[in-house]
């Protein structure tokens, strides 16, 4: 049985097993999270090929995202991007889902380190965010 956490479609190329492996341990860890499994998706890009606003990667690259609309941040999601064996946790743009730095609260991680160690990372990174008082955003600045 696969997890309702970051699912994605048969015909996307999964990147190599390290990231499959933060995927999977990341995923067991969501289980904790107090937001539904159907507001988190995972996107793939391989190697010089990326998002619409962004230079390609270097290597292949995987995109956790977690969507806040139902949280009542309806400008907002979070994410992860795992490209080798470093992770970059941060605000997302919604539309482009490209990492930004919106928001003075939410401050961008970055690491680099064993599969279990990225896992480890994002998803107390995530959890943190997701257990705050209030996420309401939107979309405006004061």
């Amino acid at each position: 049985m696969s997890s309702p956490w970051f699912e994605f479609d048969d015909e996307d190329e999964p990147c190599g097993g390290f990231q499959l492996e933060v995927l999977r341990l990341v995923r067991e860890r969501a289980e904790e999270w107090p937001c539904p499994p159907d507001s988190t998706y995972v996107l793939f890009f391989p190697a010089d090929e990326t998002g619409h606003d962004e230079p390609p990667v270097e290597r292949d690259l995987m995109r956790l995202v977690v969507d806040l609309s139902r949280q009542g941040s309806h400008f907002l999601a979070i994410g992860a991007d795992v490209e080798g064996d470093e992770v970059l946790c941060s605000q997302l743009h919604i539309c482009s889902l490209a990492p930004t730095d919106e928001r003075d609260d939410i401050v961008a991680c970055e690491a680099q380190g064993s599969a279990d160690e990225l896992a480890a990372l994002t998803a107390d990174w995530i959890g943190e965010i997701l257990r705050r008082p209030t996420l309401r955003y939107d979309g405006r600045r004061d």
